[in-house]
Parts: structure tokens; sequence; C-alpha cells
């Protein structure tokens, strides 16, 4: 994106004389397809076509105000849309099977829009927002494809319930079929030749037009053709009463409530998606389940009809130069409309709203399901999105609401059951400690690597994959190996998970062989001491496995036990290591040892004090006879890496001394120690044949461990680029 782009979309947020004309043809696109929907819902719950549309108006002017001054999504216009009112027509249609009257589905809708509101505001406080990354696209493909099949369901037998068969083909009696069919194909042609015309208005327009000819020309008009006279805001009355709570079908309004936020809250995030897209600006997830939970409230409190998010307004919106406040002025449009223009109802047929909200659900069609199923890689998405479907056309919406949920959640346990735990898996030959080691040591652990192994675990640990893990770390469990598993990649870790792992340990015990767990963090539901939450788990287990911070320390401790079984006595800071005993002077002849002798001398450094620091001036090589020294890359006062620990027999600086400049890292002792220093200009000021002598020694040495170095290095880079 430009910087351009960047201006113009930032601009969108201050108040615009354009926000005026988005409003405007956002209100255009919006009113007809509210006013449809009202119709469809209210007629079905036995109630006239005038109270539908003046509720399909009140809910947009309402929804789009709230939503407005909010301001969490850039030129967003929320109003009655396909989803939640084909969800309410299917809970209303089940309750007027059961003999519940108009006045009963009427007090029902109020409580079902106030409680979904209730539910919108709290699930975005808890972040609920984020959840719609996790519904598969294929649920909501066939979400979406069967509410728009509903809708055009719902408009057939909305035109055909009075159509007489022996005048089928009486242009009298054809005219609203004939009405809705060219309002279809208006809003479908008109956009393509002139891009600037909405199509939703165009063909409310030219329906009306059309509609008004004919009936002229074939004689007169019937009365449920049109939907009359909008009743005005002064008729508003609470949709809800303390009186009528007491007989509310409570388990019908609390399913409905709780489907209806999953449907709404996908769909409007969805929507807001979409306006981003357009606007360039990101919207706020949780600020605008606020605005239309509080709007979803208000309109189940005056009974209108509520809604969310509409893709195809918000669209017009954006492109007419709508920004932060259109659908405040989209909302208050609507509501002078109320005010000033309710008689224009009884010129507004019912047919043209019916074509409208038909285009509406033949564009919600997704008719990629098709294609998924003929694809063998997608045949499982296809399914899906056809299970959904069929829910949807043959039960019900809150019923396929329930089932897409279902599937997103199989399908999510199916992914980790089939993911492998087990990230990757290392073992003490291709990977080793920071800790310096001996000679001597570094040939048992070379010997005896394969007997560590590091697994290293990710994604969940939970019922569904706990299992899984015991299958794949079963080969490793044997006599005499040592098993560090790894859970730094671990997001999640739930009762089943624990339970499992002390099971592992105990397994392993009974085997000879030894676990220890390391990055076992607190977000994890680990404390401090993360034993002592194994035991809060099962009081009678005898927890024995160790348990590390990071991963160098465990495999510090690993190599140690090796070190000891081998019979090999591991090198403790308070070890002495003369000058021929260092791994400096393997292999070096004595006279060689003696005049590294002659240069230099021990120095004693207590703990917590530093050899050099980050920075300094370096030209020297330190030999460690006693105590330990780690060397650290700071990050802060308090923060560091550890990237080597040297204890006696070992050495470092080699870089420095071979080439002096800059300490690229601090070197603390964290046990006191006693050191030798050899400095490059001592050796310099030797005679010429001796310092050839030497430096032939020097160079074979230094030269070997960086080359160790060097393979150490490309390792680690290979497991990162792994990670």
């Amino acid at each position: 994106m430009t910087e351009q782009t960047i201006a113009v979309d930032g601009s969108k947020k201050r108040f615009q004389i354009s926000d005026i004309l988005g409003g405007f043809a956002g209100s255009a696109v919006v009113l007809p397809q509210a006013m449809g929907l009202g119709v469809v819902l209210f007629t079905g719950m036995g109630m006239d076509a005038s109270t539908g549309a003046m509720a399909g108006l009140l809910g947009a002017a309402i929804l789009c105000i709230v939503s407005g001054f909010f301001g969490a999504t850039i030129g967003m216009i929320s109003a009655p849309n396909g989803p939640v009112t084909m969800l309410l027509v299917g809970v209303f249609a089940g309750m007027s099977s059961n003999g519940s009257g108009p006045a009963e589905m009427m007090t029902a809708l109020s409580a079902i829009l106030i409680l979904t509101g209730i539910f919108q505001v709290a699930f975005g406080a808890m972040g609920g927002g984020q959840l719609i990354k996790y519904i598969p696209y294929p649920v909501v493909a066939g979400l979406v494809t069967g509410i728009g099949l509903l809708m055009i369901k719902s408009q057939i037998i909305l035109l055909s319930k009075d159509i007489d068969i022996s005048k089928l083909f009486d242009l009298h009696s054809a005219i609203p079929v004939i009405t809705a069919i060219l309002t279809i194909f208006t809003i479908a042609t008109i956009p393509k030749r002139f891009p600037k015309i909405p199509g939703a208005l165009a063909g409310l327009i030219f329906g009306i037009f059309l509609f008004q000819i004919l009936v002229y020309f074939t004689g007169n008009m019937e009365e449920n053709w049109v939907v009359g006279t909008i009743p005005s805001l002064a008729s508003l009355q609470l949709g809800i009463t303390p009186q009528a709570l007491k007989s509310l079908p409570w388990d019908i309004v609390i399913t409905s409530s709780l489907a209806l936020t999953i449907l709404a809250t996908t769909d409007c995030l969805i929507t807001s998606v979409v306006a981003d897209s357009q606007t360039g600006e990101r919207h706020n997830a949780k600020k605008e389940m606020a605005a239309q939970g509080t709007g979803q409230i208000l309109v189940g409190l005056l009974a209108g009809l509520g809604g969310g998010g509409t893709k195809g307004s918000t669209l017009v919106t954006i492109q007419s130069g709508g920004g932060r406040w259109s659908p405040v002025f989209s909302g208050l449009l609507m509501i002078l409309l109320m005010l000033f223009a309710g008689s224009a109802g009884n010129y507004l047929p019912i047919s043209v709203l019916a074509g409208v909200i038909t285009f509406v659900g033949i564009g919600m069609i997704d008719l990629n399901v098709l294609s998924w199923l003929k694809n063998k890689e997608n045949r499982v998405d296809g399914a899906i999105a056809l299970s959904v479907i069929a829910t949807i056309v043959f039960l019900n919406l809150v019923m396929a609401v329930a089932v897409g949920a279902a599937i997103a959640i199989i399908i999510f346990i199916r992914t980790q059951i089939k993911a492998p735990i087990i990230h990757r898996r290392v073992t003490a030959e291709h990977h080793n400690s920071l800790c310096a080691r001996t000679d001597t040591e570094r040939e048992v652990l070379d010997r005896e690597g394969s007997r560590i192994i590091m697994a290293e675990l990710r994604g969940n640990l939970f019922f569904a994959t706990a299992d899984r893990l015991l299958s794949e770390i079963e080969g490793d469990i044997l006599p005499g190996n040592i098993i560090i598993l790894h859970f730094r990649r671990v997001k999640y870790i739930d009762l089943t998970g624990m339970i499992l792992m002390t099971q592992i340990a105990s397994r392993a015990e009974s085997k000879g062989a030894t676990l220890i767990f390391c990055h076992l963090r607190e977000e994890l539901g680990f404390g401090e001491k993360a034993s002592e939450a194994f035991k809060q788990i099962d009081k009678k287990s005898d927890f024995q496995a160790k348990i590390f911070h990071d991963t160098d320390t465990a495999f510090e401790y690993a190599e140690n036990m090796v070190l000891e079984r081998e019979g090999c006595r591991v090198t403790n800071h308070d070890t002495y290591k003369s000058l021929e005993e260092n791994n400096f002077c393997n292999g070096m002849p004595k006279n060689i040892i003696a005049l590294i002798e002659g240069i230099t001398s021990p120095a004693s450094f207590s703990k917590g004090s530093e050899v050099f620091k980050i920075g300094d001036f370096g030209q020297s090589l330190f030999l460690v006879l006693k105590g330990e020294i780690e060397i650290r890359l700071y990050t802060g006062e308090r923060n560091y890496k550890r990237l080597a620990k040297y204890g006696p027999g070992t050495y470092f600086g080699e870089i420095a001394f071979l080439i002096p400049g800059s300490r690229a890292a601090s070197a603390v002792v964290i046990q006191d120690a006693e050191i030798m220093e050899i400095d490059r200009e001592d050796i310099m000021a030797m005679d010429h044949d001796a310092k050839a002598d030497l430096a032939l020694y020097l160079l074979y040495e230094i030269g070997g461990t960086l080359g160790e170095e060097l393979r150490r290095s490309a390792a680690d880079i290979y497991r990162l680029e792994q990670w």
C-alpha cells in the first residue's frame, strides 16, 4: 500500500461531506433488503407486511446509528440480513406449529434479540472476536449457501401462496411474479452497464414503476400486493414486558440466542474484514462486538428486526466515498423515512422486495462447493459444506449452526490427532550442552551420545493427542536411555496430558530409563515449582522426573549422568587441572608447555567478577585451572543469553587471540576461579625459533577447536531453520 493510499484511508476517520453521500448510497441498498426481510419474518409470524417493513427499517436505523457511533469498522452498514432473519424464520415456524400466536412470538423475538445482544457484548469482552479464525471455510460456505437457498425458498412461497393455478396465464394474476423476475433482472444487469448506480436501488425504482404500469393496464390492484402504510414512530412500544417474561419458552429463547450470537458474530466480523480490505484500516473486533450487541439489545427492546453487517451495502457505501460517519447518516435517513414517508408503503409492492431478497439469496450461493466435490483433495471439504446445507434446508438453521460448530471442533481435533506430537528428535550425537568438556569427557560423550534423546514437542497436549505422544516416545524408553521432553513449542496442556506425563515418568523409571522435562512454562499451568503441579493432580503419585527451565541445563545434567555411569569422573568447579591437563596443551611436548609456563602465571578471580566485558579490547587466550566461567551476551542490565560455560581443563578467548579486537561477549566468573592468561604480545616478544615452534602448536590446537565450533554452529543453524 502506497503512502498516498494510507493518507486517503486515514481521512475516512474524520467527518467529510462524502460521508453523507456514502450514507445515502448505503441506505439505498440496504433499505429494500431490510424492509423485505422484515416482511418475510413478520408475515410468517401472522402479522401484516407493513409492520414487518417497519420492524426492518427500525432495526436498520438503530444498528447503523449505534455501530456508526462506536466506529469500530470504518464504513460498515449494519442492518437486518439474511443469516439473522432466516434463523428467526425457522424459530418462529417451529413456534407457530406448536400453537404460539403472533403476540407470543413477538415477545419471544424481543427476548431472543436482547439475549443475543448481551451474549455479543460478553463474547467481545472475552476476546471472542478472534474465534472467527477457527471456523473452517467449508462450514462458513455451507452456512451462507444454505441461508441463500432458504431466502429464495421463502420468496417463492410468498409469491406463490395466492396464485390460482386456473389463472396462471392471466396477466393480472401474474403481476407479482413478473415484477419480481424483472426486478431481479434489473438488479443483475444495471450495475454492469452503469457501475455507479447501485443495483438494489435500480431494481427497487424499476420494479415499483413496472408494477404500477401493469396494474394500470390490467385493472384493480390486490390489497395484499403492497406493503401498506408503514406505522409511525409514535406507535412504537416496548417489545417485552415483565408480565410476558413468565410465559416465554425459555428453552427456545436461550438456544436460539446462542445460535444467533454465533451466526451474527461470524457474519458481522466477515463483513468487517471486507470493509477493511476496501479502506485499508483495521477494525477493532472487541468494540465491534460491543456495538453490535448494544444495537441488538435496543432493537429487541423496541420490537424491531435484528441483524448485523451487510456486505453489499457496506461496499457501496465505501466505494461512494463513505467513511467513519456514513452509517450514522444512513440510520438517520431511515428514521426520516419512517417519520415522513410512511404512506409510501402503499406504493411499494411486496413482489419488488421479494425480487431484491431473491437476488441477495442467489448471490449468497457458493458454487465452489460443487467444484470441491469433483476434486479428490477437497472432497471432504465439499461434503462438510453439503452436510451444513442439508441441515439448513431439511431441518433448521439453529441445528445447522450447531452442526457447523460441531464440525469445526471435529476438524480441529482431527487435525491435532493427525499432526505428529514430536516436532523433532535430537540425540547428543548431534547436540551438546554449552558446557565445554575435557578431551576425556568428550570422548565418552561422543561414544555414548545416542543414549541422550531430546524430543521437541509441539502443538496441544490434550485428551485427543496425549496417547499419540506415548506411542511416539515408547520406542525410546529403553534401559540406560535419558529422554528429555522439550515443551517450548507446546501451547496447551490439559489434565489428561499432565497425567500422561506422570505415567511416562513412571514407565521410564520401571524400565531403567531416565525422564527429564524442560521448558514447562508458567503459562502452561506450572508455577515456579513444576513438580508441585504434578503432585496436585495425583496425591498418590510419586513423581520422580527431573525438571529444568532451559534446554542447555537439561542437556548438561544428562551428559553428567552419562559420564558418571561410564566411570568418567565429572570435572567439578573445585577440581584443579594443571596446565599439562588442560585441553589446550593436549598433545604438546613438554618443551612447548614450558614455553607457555614461561610467559604466564595463574591469576585468581572471585565469584561474580568479570574476566572481560563485551566491547573490551582483547588479544588474550584464557586457560581455566579451577572454577567456572560463563560467556554471556547481555540484552539488558540483568537479562542475558548464555553462550558457553568453561570449567577446569578448558580454555576460551581464542578468536580475539587470533584476531585482536573488541570482545563480542562478557566472561563472568560463576565459581571462584584460577585462570592463566596467554597474551599475544608475550608470544610475539619471544625469539624467532621459540615463537615459531609455539605458534605451530597453537594454530593446530586453536584451529581444531574453531573447526568443532563451526561444525556445532552449522548444526545449530540447521535446527533453527527447522524450528
